[in-house]
């Protein structure tokens, strides 16, 4: 009986006490986390110090070096797809700093950039070939025109893109645009123009007229006059009318496509005034 009833009064003194603070658990956890930075604080700053740290980093390198050396994770060989005008001289230039290079550690972003600063670069891709090759792919610009702008003759591509290029005395045959804005519109023009090859491989020219409508030059001496609205239509008439009475083949200077429907002929008075000559 002794015993229970001290059992009882402990019970009743328990109950008497008052419960604990919520905010006191938390504060022994927030000082044992900062007992625990303040220990790892002090063994980091006697690392440091006593260059205890510096030594580890140098051993943990040495170790990956070698690593690397036994796998083979360094640059050693560079494939390359889509090179026709790129020389191997710009593309051994621009890979240069990264030959023999942890390949983990190569940023293959500013990889395609310096490849991308190459004059027929368009644009470029590059992957890694574990253990030790580059893959890289260009597409390289194609020549379509000459461009007369006002700093002079420049190569335009496809695209409309300037090609950086000086010498152009290899593109001397393209075809010559006209126009300021000419180059920010060539690549739709050459989609009008490729509709119809027959009329296509007979341009020499074209120019950009209140940078609105076309003119394209036929055979260096017969100017096509096409609308600024629905081109590829009268485009096409053209080229109809070509396949039915060869017109392109008479004495005309030009030809006005801007009435739909319509073929208005501006015929040569010079060729036409040569002696026994007939009109076409």
């Amino acid at each position: 009986m002794r015993q229970v009833n001290r059992l009882v009064r402990r019970s009743r003194a328990a109950l008497r006490q008052p419960p604990r603070p919520r905010w006191l658990a938390p504060l022994r956890r927030l000082g044992i986390l900062a007992l625990v930075l303040g220990a790892l604080s002090g063994m980091t700053y006697l690392m440091v110090e006593t260059g205890y740290a510096a030594a580890a980093y140098e051993r943990l390198r040495g170790q990956l070096r070698l690593a690397e050396d036994r796998l083979g994770l360094r640059v050693r060989d560079v494939l390359t797809q889509g090179r026709q005008r790129t020389s191997r001289r710009e593309l051994r230039q621009a890979l240069a700093p990264y030959e023999g290079q942890y390949i983990l550690a190569v940023e293959l972003q500013a990889v395609r950039q310096r490849l991308e600063r190459l004059p027929w670069v368009r644009r470029a891709t590059v992957k890694r070939l574990l253990p030790s090759t580059l893959l890289v792919r260009l597409e390289e610009h194609q020549p379509a025109a000459l461009w007369r702008g006002p700093e002079g003759l420049r190569l335009i591509g496809r695209d409309g893109e300037a090609i950086p290029i000086e010498d152009l005395r290899a593109f001397r045959d393209l075809p010559l645009l006209y126009g300021d804005r000419a180059p920010a519109k060539a690549a739709a023009l050459y989609r009008l123009l490729r509709s119809e090859p027959e009329l296509a491989r007979r341009v020499t020219g074209a120019a950009l007229i209140g940078d609105r409508r076309w003119d394209v030059f036929l055979d260096g001496r017969t100017t096509v006059r096409l609308p600024e609205t629905e081109p590829e239509k009268a485009w096409r008439l053209l080229a109809r009318e070509q396949q039915r009475s060869r017109i392109l083949e008479r004495a005309i200077d030009a030809v006005d496509l801007r009435n739909p429907g319509w073929i208005v002929l501006r015929l040569n008075d010079r060729i036409l005034r040569k002696p026994g000559r007939k009109a076409a």
